[in-house]
């Protein structure tokens, strides 16, 4: 059938839909979001005390808990009850420290909620984040290969002298499009200090998933990136400088046999919890 285009309503069903409907696309037809009405529960277990804050993301947290002597876990961030961030109240720090997102990943719409709870249930005097950065698609007048690729940040801090000669900007039109830039864009409407360090990547990051997914403690089996001690031990200064804090605290690469039996641990709060 053909169909009037300066008619003054649609066609008719039939005009647009063939009877096997399963086999045709019905242009008309209005695919509900799967996320748009998906409630977000996030919930904190755990006394955690209130003061600096520090939060190591994904691939960038899990192997910088490996080797920063956390110690035994004291607390944990659920969202829709599943443990997304594991805390720590190391002794050789002031802050809490949340190993965010290495058991199991946030899809976008989950990521502000978590973010904004965490924020609100600590309200931290001021915020360091950890994560990474991808290499290849990072936009700059001159391309760089990973081997030479700077730690690099993004600041919401008055004060970023501690950064000079350290850290370069993470420069626009770049952008961070992970759970990192929740937690800026929150503190960046309260004026808190916060300040995201950046260590560099070569793998371009895979799109969150669309659901939640049950935390899987084999993930912490493997390492996705293999940084040199030196430029961790860099980050880590810098991470607990943001907040504040001068520690002569150093990363060590855990061993592989130490490895083995953390991956083994439960990471349930109240059931042994995690010790990195």
């Amino acid at each position: 059938m053909e169909v009037d285009p300066y008619a003054d309503t649609l066609p008719p069903r039939y005009a647009i839909e063939s009877d096997e409907e399963e086999e045709e696309f019905n242009s008309l037809h209005v695919v509900k979001s799967a996320t748009k009405d998906a409630a977000v529960e996030v919930k904190i277990l755990g006394d955690l005390p209130s003061g600096n804050l520090v939060v190591a993301s994904e691939a960038a947290g899990k192997i910088w808990a490996k080797g920063a002597s956390l110690g035994e876990q004291t607390g944990a961030v659920y969202a829709n009850n599943v443990q997304i961030g594991l805390v720590f109240n190391p002794s050789w720090t002031k802050s809490v420290v949340i190993i965010s997102e290495a058991l199991s990943r946030l899809p976008l719409y989950v990521m502000h909620s978590y973010a904004k709870h965490i924020l609100e249930s600590l309200q931290p005097k001021s915020l360091s984040l950890l994560d990474t950065y991808a290499v290849p698609t990072y936009s700059a007048d001159h391309p760089i290969s990973f081997q030479e690729a700077p730690i690099r940040y993004l600041s919401a801090a008055e004060d970023t002298k501690f950064l000079k000669g350290k850290a370069e900007p993470f420069s626009p039109p770049n952008l961070i499009q992970s759970t990192s830039a929740s937690f800026l864009s929150i503190l960046s409407i309260t004026n808190t200090p916060a300040t995201l360090i950046l260590l560099p990547s070569p793998h371009i990051p895979h799109p969150p998933p669309k659901q939640i997914s049950l935390s899987n403690i084999s993930h912490l089996t493997y390492d996705d990136v293999e940084w040199p001690t030196n430029l961790i031990n860099t980050a880590q200064s810098l991470l607990f400088k943001a907040v504040g804090e001068n520690t002569d605290h150093a990363w060590k690469p855990l061993e592989r046999t130490k490895r083995e039996k953390t991956s083994k641990r439960n990471t349930e709060v109240g059931e042994g919890g995690m010790y990195i």
